[in-house]
Parts: C-alpha cells; structure tokens; sequence
C-alpha cells in the first residue's frame, strides 16, 4: 500500500486508498469509520474521483519506527508495547473483526507522547482474499525484525525472549498474548551512582565507597563574592537587620501605648504591677532588637570590606604594575623552552633574536597542505531570530528536536514547538530532513513539509521549525 500524508489546519492525516473492490458499505468499514473502537486511529473514508481513501488522523502521534530510530528499547519498554498492542487485538474481537486487519508493521503502528499510549492502524479486507494473500502469510515478521534490531543487547533476558517469540511467530495460531507472558512484572533497573558503585564494588569490599556516595551535593554558584563565605550568610545578614529593626518600631509603640495608658486612666494596683511588667519585657525587646540591629550593619560591613580587599589583592596579583617598552622585548634574550618541538630540543639554552629567527625560518617557513578531504564535517542550524540565540550542533545521527526534555537530542522551549517536532539522520554524504507529524510544521526554504515527508536539505537551506528560524551550516 503506498501511503500519503496531508495537513489541514491544525490535523495530519495519512491517507490510504481502497484497493478491495465491493468493501464499500461492509461491516469492517463502517465500524471503522464510526470510530468506536478503543485505541485505533480515528478513521473517516472520503470518496475521491470515484475511490475510497481512508483518512487516519495522526496529529501529535509518531510511528514505532520513528520513535525508536537510533534507540534501544528496554525490558520495560518492550513489555509495555506488547501488553499495549495486546489490548488493542482484544478491543478489535469485541467488535467481531479480524485481527489480520490490523496493520502491525513498524510504520503503521503510532505512539502518543503525551498520553504514552499506542495506536493501532486498521485496514479493512475481505476474508477471502485475506486468506490467499501473500502479504498474510507472515504478519508478525516485519515487527520481529524491528525488535531484534532495537532492544538492549546487553540485556540477556530480554534478548532470550524476543528469539523464543520470534520462533513462535512463525507458528499458525501465534498471538501477542502468548508474547506478554514471556515477560515478568519489572522495574527498570536503577542505574544510579550508588547501585552502580554496588555493583562494581560492594561496601564490604570497598567501604570508603559508603561515605563517597552519602556526601551531599553541592551546588556551585558562579555569582558567589569573592570571599569565602557564601553569598546566602550576606543576604542573611541583611534580612535580619530589617526584621530587628521591625521589632525595635513595634518595641518603641508598644512602649509609647503603656505610658499613654498610665496617664489617661486611674489604675489600681494590680493594674499598675501588669503595666510595669509589661513596660520592663518591652524595654528588653527594645534594646535587644536595637543590639542586633546595629551587629547585623556592623557584619555586612565588615564583610564588604573584607570583599573589597580580597578582590583588591586578586587584581593586583595579575597586574603587571611595571610597563615594558618594546625594544626592550625585542632584545630580551629569548627562552625557547615556550617554543613547541623546537624548545624541547634546547632546554636549558637561551639564544638571541637573530637566532631565532634563522631557526624560525629553517622550522616555520614553509607553508603546509590541509587536506580538506580529511577534515573533521561540523553540522550546525544557527538561530536567525533577534529573541533565539541558542543554535544546534548536530553532534550524531540521527538526531531528533522538540520540546519534550528526554525524548529529544535537543529540546527547544516554545510554545510553536511539538514533543517530537523532527528528524535530522546522515544517508551516506547527504543529509536528510524529516518532519515528525508536527502541529505547527517544518519549512525548509519558506516551504511546508507534508506530514512525515523527508527532504534533503544542504548548506544554506533556511529550516524553520514552528516559528524558530535556523540556517544549515
């Protein structure tokens, strides 16, 4: 089936024609086209010029092939897709539908990023044809091959189960179900500094290990002052002088208050002991409020000029404070020690200008041949934009953008951006652009790219992505 794809407004389709005669209006068709079926792409069939075509919405979804090119799928990730596509056969006989419908081969089979769930791509067929294709006879091949190809060799166990499943793939009455329980229920393996350290050194055998990995992280600030004393103590400092002198205006109020309440009322003598009670405990606030109110002036002071003088020293530390005429370099006797190969040869021996230069001659004169052919090839997108300054090195193939941190090689914060917005992979001495089914798409010289279409792309080119504009280098 040759596939196509198309964009109207905010929605990607991928478009495939009706190739069976008289499957119009069959029962496949039409609960494919009610789109009641849980987890199988929304479907709507348009007649064109005399034809089906069936119309599968894939916005914002990726196909199993582009997901993991270039990656290894885990034990877990394997397992999750094999449940996942398990549950998608189930929902297809609940409605009384062939499960040979469903089109399992790598590019056919979505994956949503945001919901991490998969989808499943049905094509209606008549039985009887189904039963003499060709096509049929190894329907679960092109998937197995996909595996063997992108899980973790280093994972033994998982190895092992994807062989025995491929074995029995090849047997007649073989489903997903029998796959799912080959796989237990398991949790990524932790990968962290301290099970690896466990791994490699246990703590009976290397205790010092322990203490290594209990140590608290440090952050270090590039804006810290020049003294040793971080940054946090001063601003510390500076908070608590406002809080104490909050207290010493709350002190002199509550102290003008008690002896306003001493003249403007008679008091009795219980009332007279409360108030000096109160009067005394207020005084004390006062004056310890008022105390380390001027403590904390005394020590941001102190620590400015502490600041001051430590940077004064660092400065006068790299000043050269003498000024050297020229001539007098020029005449300098000359230590060739600083002098690559050549000085390496005359250590310990000083010569003049005028040898020097005759040696400078003998060694540095000729001009030597870069042979562009072996030359190490940089790819780079630089930003075109005033606001975006952040440009891409392509530093492998193939190699993804978006914006969803973990998912991508490079991870771009904008609102225009898609999860997986696009592929950038090397074929040979070409380099190829493929857009990865993304909302707001991918221009490459003013041009939108169709859903999932690849172009070549050479230094040049203006690539947007969204509305981030870049230029191949």
């Amino acid at each position: 089936m040759e596939a196509r794809y198309f964009k109207d407004y905010k929605y990607n389709y991928l478009i495939l024609k009706c190739e069976e005669t008289g499957i119009e209006g069959t029962y496949q068709q039409r609960m494919l086209a009610s789109n009641k079926i849980e987890r199988i792409l929304k479907c709507s069939v348009r007649n064109i010029n005399g034809a089906a075509y069936y119309y599968y919405d894939i916005s914002s979804k990726v196909t199993l092939e582009n997901l993991y090119q270039g990656k290894k799928m885990s034990y877990v990730q394997v397992k999750d897709f094999l449940e996942q596509m398990d549950f998608i056969y189930r929902n297809l006989t609940k409605f009384f539908l062939e499960e040979s419908g469903l089109l399992i081969q790598p590019g056919y089979i979505y994956y949503d990023i945001s919901s991490k769930q998969y989808y499943g791509l049905y094509y209606p067929r008549i039985a009887s044809d189904r039963e003499t294709s060709n096509e049929l006879e190894n329907l679960y091949e092109p998937l197995m091959d996909f595996l063997l190809n992108h899980i973790d060799t280093e994972n033994q166990k998982l190895v092992d189960n994807i062989y025995r499943i491929y074995e029995l793939s090849e047997e007649q009455f073989f489903s997903l179900a029998d796959a799912v329980s080959f796989f237990e229920d398991v949790e990524e393996e932790d990968y962290s500094v301290e099970n690896v350290l466990e791994k490699i050194a246990p703590e009976e055998e290397y205790p010092f290990l322990q203490d290594w990995t209990e140590t608290e992280e440090v952050e270090f600030d590039s804006n810290l002052p020049a003294s040793n004393k971080p940054q946090e103590e001063k601003g510390h400092n500076g908070k608590n002088r406002i809080y104490y002198g909050i207290f010493v205006v709350l002190s002199l109020c509550g102290l003008g208050g008690e002896f306003w309440i001493y003249l403007e009322y008679q008091l009795t003598q219980q009332e007279m002991t409360m108030i000096l009670c109160c009067v005394v405990v207020t005084f004390l606030c006062f004056v310890f409020s008022l105390v380390q109110c001027i403590l904390s002036g005394r020590r941001n002071q102190k620590q400015e000029k502490e600041d001051k003088i430590l940077q004064q020293e660092i400065e006068d530390e790299f000043r050269d404070v003498r000024p050297v005429s020229l001539n007098e370099v020029l005449n300098r006797d000359m230590d060739l020690s600083l002098v690559g190969n050549y000085g390496q040869q005359n250590i310990n021996k000083r010569v003049s200008l005028n040898e020097y230069e005759n040696n400078y001659e003998s060694n540095f004169g000729e001009t030597v041949f870069i042979d562009l052919k072996h030359r190490t090839e940089e790819y780079k997108l630089y930003a075109l934009d005033k606001k975006n300054k952040k440009h891409i090195e392509l530093t492998k193939f193939p190699f993804t953008i978006g914006k969803m941190t973990g998912c991508v090689d490079c991870a771009l914060a904008d609102d225009s951006i898609s999860r997986l917005h696009a592929r950038i992979e090397k074929r040979e001495d070409k380099v190829f652009l493929t857009d990865m089914n993304s909302t707001n798409g991918t221009y490459k010289n003013g041009l939108r790219m169709e859903p999932s279409e690849t172009v070549e792309i050479e230094p040049g080119d203006e690539i947007r992505f969204g509305k981030l504009n870049y230029c191949y280098r």
